[in-house]
């Protein structure tokens, strides 16, 4: 039997394009992909004999780790591929808190059969600086999420990309990511996982301010769209919320107004590749936009406060007010980015160099790892089963349905979508593909 290469997925529209990229790669002879809902998928691999598990989510940081989910699958064969889907990378090398890094993951948790994929050389010295002897083995891989924003990937998204710009012609697209203030539940996660942010500190006020820039920032950008709406007619204007956010305080307040549109369909790449300018709050889709978007612009009406990302501020255009996000998408030109800046930016997500493409070092990593293992027991096809019967008959903890008006972040699979997107792919990696249908919630794809 194959052996089974595990993808856990937590946020269907900002990792399943990156992760089908990955399948594509692992996929191969005596290889076998399953992506799934991460919760459906650490089930089923507790039923397994071996495999190899790429991912985060059974790891939980914090100044009081959760490693009781690794250990379960250790116990049952499997090697993990500890692939982070954020890094805390928006700041400049030197200001980074690697004390911070470590509380989020610490390479000491895994065992030495284990690999850590880091984003960049940066965070592949930090944890060989805390590494014990016998860690794990650390690669520079990036991420393929960046893979997808180069030139030769465009293809992915033709088609989509297309059918945006028939859908808004010329339009202005928001992208906002202040889940801390219009997600409380969000909020309370991360303040309980990291209550020691500030250390020797004030910690109740740390996380007041955080929440106060947040909701700040977060009002700041409804104003601009309206400003935005008024100032150029010929434009729609199109906010998307982040999928942690509760997107009905945008739909609130914006809701019905000509020419805005609140949306969170799809994943964010083809919306980059078909806007006319970019307007992003410092967080990643900044850098995903760098070879996608003709604008770019980061709005920070609070430039200099201590919450501020600096790292995607080295893209495009930075304003401080709405009259300089007017002005520049007047008069203004997308900044290219420049040769010093290009190469700080690798340091740390490493995707940025053009010589190296994430989704095919990773995969290479995961053939090699196949090779050390024995040939998985044929038990797991009865787990694949059992999946599938739990997911019919508990739908309430798989489906994830939206509570206080937050998305849910796990979407079922629609395998029209999965296979039109495997088609591309197959020209990109050379092989054929095909996918199975295990449940709404897990697919297994492998080379034809």
């Amino acid at each position: 039997m194959p052996i089974p290469i595990l993808f856990p997925i937590e946020v269907t529209s900002r990792e399943l394009d990156a992760r089908l990229l990955l399948a594509a790669h692992c996929a191969g002879e005596g290889r076998t992909v399953f992506l799934g809902q991460d919760r459906g998928i650490y089930r089923l691999a507790r039923r397994w004999r071996g495999g190899i598990y790429v991912g985060k989510q059974i790891l939980v940081g914090g100044q009081k780790p959760n490693l009781t989910k690794y250990r379960v699958l250790k116990e049952r064969g499997f090697r993990v591929m500890f692939l982070a889907e954020e890094e805390p990378v928006f700041g400049e090398e030197a200001d980074l808190d690697r004390d911070q890094f470590l509380q989020m993951f610490h390479p000491n948790w895994l065992d030495s059969d284990d690999v850590i994929c880091a984003w960049g050389e940066f965070s592949a010295e930090v944890f060989r600086s805390a590494a014990r002897p016998d860690a794990a083995a650390i690669h520079v891989t990036g991420h393929p999420r960046f893979d997808l924003c180069k030139p030769e990937l465009a293809c992915m998204y033709e088609s989509e990309t297309e059918a945006i710009r028939k859908r808004f012609g010329k339009f202005i697209l928001l992208n906002t990511k202040f889940a801390l203030a219009s997600n409380l539940p969000a909020f309370l996660s991360v303040k309980n996982a990291f209550t020691g942010q500030v250390a020797g500190g004030d910690a109740a006020e740390y996380w007041l301010q955080f929440h106060a820039y947040h909701a700040r920032l977060q009002t700041a950008y409804i104003v601009l769209a309206n400003r935005l709406r008024k100032e150029f007619p010929d434009y729609h204007i199109v906010l998307r919320p982040h999928p942690g956010e509760d997107p009905a305080c945008y739909n609130a307040v914006l809701g019905g107004i000509k020419n805005v549109s609140v949306l969170t369909e799809g994943s964010v790449l083809p919306w980059l590749a078909a806007a006319s300018v970019l307007v992003h709050t410092g967080c990643t889709t900044g850098l995903e936009a760098c070879h996608l978007t003709p604008r770019i612009i980061q709005y920070a009406p609070d430039v200099g406060y201590v919450f501020e990302q600096h790292l995607p501020s080295l893209v495009g255009a930075v304003c401080g007010t709405e009259d300089e996000v007017v002005r520049e998408i007047r008069g203004g030109t997308r900044l290219t980015v420049e040769p010093a800046a290009e190469r700080r930016i690798s340091r740390i997500i490493a995707n940025f160099s053009p010589q190296l493409m994430s989704s095919e070092r990773i995969g290479a990593l995961v053939a090699e790892e196949a090779k050390k293992m024995p040939a998985s027991a044929t038990q797991g096809r009865l787990a694949e089963l059992e999946h599938l019967a739990r997911s019919l008959v508990q739908p309430r903890n798989q489906r994830q349905r939206k509570a206080g008006g937050v998305p849910r972040k796990f979407e079922p699979f629609e395998p029209a979508v999965i296979n039109a997107k495997l088609r591309v792919l197959e020209g990109l990696v050379g092989k054929r593909l095909k996918s199975r249908l295990i449940s709404r919630f897990m697919v297994e794809i492998s080379a034809a």
